[in-house]
């Protein structure tokens, strides 16, 4: 079966083929590129007709295109897509980004003469072409990567419109970016079981980081993640335009950019601007562009620091509250086995000299020490790769933390209802060590006391349905009123009273967990309850024998 590999970046879209029933034969990027390159730009430029409508304009073609009345191009169509995740829409209002003209928030499409183009479309027609030049043909299923901060809007949205050239719409089969790459390490590289990873991915749009460990199977166990959706190669282009006053092309600039050698600081590309990789470094230290990678890092560190371990025996990670910014380098040369850089931006020697100086040169693992010499620029073709060898049941990640896709608790009488999706709650909170708590439902009359719990895929899949009476003589000495949702980080549904110490009731074997993550998971739980309590938690901890923090002996 063909394997079709997708990287569909802020910058750059990317694309890989396998042959999985010839496993001995890696993976392939197309050449899709102009020449022999493995990269097309995601850009899509739109042109005035004579009389009425537009034509489109693809790639390179597009991004050598500059704004007109009769010309509007759009770039950095990702980013935008994920307008509505609440994580990003939150950073790009804070960071007061400016919206391009072309974009329509209310409407979440691309707007061109009045006339609205949804964002799948947009999406699908860059995809396309892609897929036009790869040459791809016949039957294939395809695996693409995503942010780690991307909702359930965006990875249902690639995976619909990727379902549109072959295989299932599956949004299972998006995958977390930083992930994809240690599917390539591990398999074809020097990723060896027992080591314990940051996947530090600098991309042309946004930062992502992951905290794994390649368990004594070979599989990669995924413990926590973070990111910043704005923080990438195209806000280094921003803030060279800002010291330059450059108000030239983009495409220029990323060129321009891209043919800098940091051996001579001084002397200008032959590019039609005066930049030199010394403006370059200036604007990455000025901008502390590095030292901004580290607050992710770190809460990606803390949520997964209570839960994770190096070797059996060994104190947990959580044995450093807290863990401030300048403790950082410390506790990762101790728990970890190395910093793994992806992305284009980390093959800058200043980010690479940067991260070495703070956490040491023997922390700092670029991509292409990982894999075999003859993967071509893994950095940026890395996560193609890596897609294709995810298909693969071995190399799948094992999320320690998987939670339900969607949640639902509705009133039978009135219809009301409360639901919940984990992508939206965590990128609101982002952080996995919070628990999700549903507004109450605003039913009080005794007599209407029957519910429905419904758990759900994102397809629509029905995992469990439940009839819970919350009269008395049901579940309860008493009725409940006003109940609402409580889910901890560990999967488990409650239903509980506005009140605490009320009746509730908890699924504590969920459905959508598989029997080897339900046995990690219980032995997650067991050393935070036993971690806790030696160092004096009080029981009602979150983490504790009673996981949603209501008093003992009730329910």
């Amino acid at each position: 079966m063909k394997v079709v590999g997708v990287d569909f970046g802020t910058a750059n879209i990317r694309v890989a083929t396998w042959d999985s029933s010839q496993p001995d034969i890696p993976p392939r990027p197309c050449l899709i590129g102009q020449g022999d390159a493995t990269t097309m730009p995601a850009v899509i430029g739109f042109q005035k007709r004579r009389g009425r409508g537009f034509s489109t304009i693809l790639g390179e073609d597009a991004d050598n295109l500059g704004d007109s009345a009769d010309t509007v191009v759009v770039r950095n169509i990702k980013r935008w897509a994920l307008a509505n995740d609440p994580f990003v829409f939150w950073n790009l209002g804070s960071r007061k980004t400016p919206q391009p003209p072309w974009w329509n928030q209310e409407a979440r499409c691309v707007e061109v003469w009045g006339e609205q183009i949804p964002v799948q479309k947009v999406m699908y027609e860059i995809l396309a072409e892609a897929f036009r030049r790869a040459d791809l043909s016949g039957d294939f299923v395809w695996r693409a990567g995503c942010p780690v901060h991307a909702g359930l809007d965006y990875r249902s949205e690639l995976a619909r419109t990727l379902s549109e050239f072959g295989g299932d719409n599956n949004v299972s089969s998006v995958i977390d970016e930083p992930i994809l790459f240690l599917a390539l390490a591990q398999t074809v590289g020097s990723l060896s079981p027992g080591g314990s990873y940051m996947v530090f991915d600098l991309g042309g749009g946004s930062f992502d980081c992951a905290l794994s460990e390649v368990d004594s199977e070979g599989r990669t166990v995924v413990y926590a993640s973070h990111g910043d959706p704005l923080l990438g190669g195209s806000e280094i282009d921003r803030l060279l335009k800002e010291q330059l006053s450059y108000v030239g092309s983009d495409s220029l600039l990323r060129i321009a950019k891209e043919q800098l050698s940091p051996s001579n600081l001084t002397q200008p590309v032959d590019a039609g601007l005066s930049l030199s990789w010394a403006d370059v470094e200036n604007v990455l230290r000025k901008s502390r562009f590095v030292e901004r990678t580290r607050l992710p890092m770190r809460e990606t560190y803390i949520s997964g620091k209570v839960i994770w371990k190096r070797e059996e025996g060994a104190s947990p990670i959580g044995s450093i509250p807290g863990c401030r910014l300048e403790m950082l380098p410390g506790a990762f040369k101790k728990d970890l086995n190395g910093i793994i850089l992806l992305g284009g931006p980390t093959k800058s020697p200043f980010i690479r000299e940067r991260l070495s100086e703070i956490f040491g040169a023997d922390m700092v693992i670029p991509a292409e020490r990982l894999v075999p010499q003859d993967v071509p620029d893994p950095e940026l073709t890395g996560l193609s790769l890596g897609a294709c060898y995810s298909s693969e049941d071995h190399s799948n990640p094992l999320y320690v933390r998987r939670l339900p896709v969607r949640v639902t608790l509705q009133h039978l009488p009135t219809g009301d209802k409360v639901e919940y999706e984990p992508y939206q709650h965590f990128a609101y909170n982002f952080s996995p060590a919070k628990s999700f708590e549903s507004d109450c439902l605003p039913t009080r009359a005794q007599a209407d006391t029957e519910y429905v719990l419904s758990i759900e895929e994102a397809d629509g899949t029905l995992l469990e349905r439940r009839r819970i009476d919350f009269g008395k003589g049901g579940v309860s000495q008493s009725p409940v009123r006003s109940p609402r949702l409580v889910i901890d980080t560990f999967g488990r549904i409650g239903i509980a009273n506005n009140k605490a110490g009320k009746p509730w009731v908890e699924i504590e074997n969920p459905p959508w967990q598989t029997a080897r993550q339900k046995n990690l998971l219980q032995d997650l739980f067991d050393r935070q309850r036993d971690y806790r309590l030696t160092e004096g938690a009080r029981v009602h901890d979150m983490i504790t024998e009673n996981p949603f923090g209501w008093q003992a002996g009730h329910g």
